[in-house]
């Protein structure tokens, strides 16, 4: 491999083509953000829901639009998807569903009387997501077919991704307040990050080529560049590039309360276990 070859993350058929998965996952997210409404009494996870899904609809509209990333077909239950609903869906599925779910594990692994409920909706998210992706691999056909290459290190794509980094890390720097929300999010999302590369890797429902496309040279990497290039998406273009879709309503004074849980067992009049036998 020569070391300027461009590199690709690439999906197979089944992960690029069909879009039904991805709707699924978009109402899971929903319902996250639903659960934390009325039991919270809050925006918060509608404000980074409609960010992630606007921001990342919008990248991903962008990718397509430069060539960054070639997924020629989208199905949505088996029927043709316009262009402009795939990349709906997308924002909702690859971009807010992570997003939400890594808030909410991390909320409530800050409140001491909800750490244990933070570990066992994280155990139950990464279980459904193996069970999902090895149940699509036997189900849906193109499992290991490439279906879509994105250039990893496009240039401008790069630029998009450093302008939502840079946002991230100002949002971190300047309100202290929220540092602890941001780092217990980025943390969350981190790890669903890599349960759901793990479980795609182990079906090869994505993997990273380097080489010339268009001269049809490209290969699969070794193992070092492989996994350089998953920690590299899950680090940086996963958990630092969605930390804006807290920060930016944070900023625009969309969300005000730094605190994780405006509502605990205790105010519900729930006590804890350990509380009655401290007496």
């Amino acid at each position: 491999m020569d070391v300027f070859d461009p590199v690709f993350m690439v999906r197979d058929l089944a992960f690029g083509r069909d879009f039904t998965p991805k709707f699924f996952t978009a109402l899971v997210a929903i319902g996250f953000v639903l659960v934390d409404l009325v039991r919270q009494r809050r925006l918060d996870y509608v404000w980074v829901f409609v960010f992630g899904t606007a921001i990342w609809a919008g990248a991903e509209a962008l990718l397509n639009f430069q060539g960054v990333r070639d997924m020629p077909t989208r199905e949505l239950f088996g029927e043709p998807l316009a262009l402009p609903v795939s990349y709906l869906i997308q924002g909702m599925s690859e971009g807010a569903f992570v997003a939400v779910v890594g808030l909410y594990l991390g909320d409530r692994w800050l409140c001491r009387s909800t750490r244990r409920w933070s570990v066992l909706v994280a155990v139950v998210v990464l279980a459904a997501i193996a069970v999902a992706t090895f149940r699509s691999s036997r189900r849906l056909p193109g499992f290991g077919q490439a279906g879509s290459r994105r250039d990893v290190f496009d240039e401008s794509a790069l630029l998009g991704l450093g302008v939502l980094v840079v946002i991230g890390l100002v949002f971190f720097w300047r309100y202290p307040p929220w540092r602890a929300r941001t780092a217990a999010m980025f943390v969350a999302m981190v790890i669903v990050g890599t349960g759901w590369t793990i479980a795609q890797s182990l079906v090869q429902g994505r993997w990273v080529e380097v080489g010339d496309p268009v001269a049809g040279s490209t290969g699969e990497a070794g193992v070092v560049v492989s996994v350089a290039v998953f920690a590299f998406d899950i680090v940086i273009e996963i958990a630092a590039a969605y930390v804006p879709f807290l920060a930016l309503p944070v900023m625009l004074r969309l969300a005000r309360d730094p605190r994780p849980l405006r509502i605990t067992p205790a105010d519900r009049g729930v006590v804890s276990p350990q509380r009655v036998a401290a007496g």
